[in-house]
């Protein structure tokens, strides 16, 4: 009877290691949520200071119209009808 109860023992105990390390809620799936949460948490907060720093720029150009058509000059290339542009390079020193 001994051995019945030594093999039950070993049984449950392995069982319960089972459940505990590899089980859907085990210490090694917890591990990597709470990895994962920081992560997404790193992200919200990077994504955040984004949001606010284009909410600055969107009021920018609502109260000042030059500030939007800088930006339009500048990284679209834009003109205003009947504008000529001139580019210049710079000269090379031979």
């Amino acid at each position: 009877m001994k051995n019945g109860k030594k093999w039950g023992t070993v049984v449950t105990g392995a069982a319960f290691l089972y459940l505990v390390f590899s089980g859907n809620r085990g210490l090694w799936n917890l591990y990597k949520l709470h990895q994962e949460k920081q992560v997404l948490s790193q992200q919200v907060t990077q994504l955040k200071s984004e949001i606010d720093r284009y909410q600055l720029e969107y009021r920018d150009c609502q109260r000042n119209p030059s500030v939007l058509e800088k930006q339009a000059r500048e990284e679209l290339n834009l003109v205003k009808p009947g504008e000529i542009v001139y580019k210049f390079t710079e000269a090379e020193n031979h």
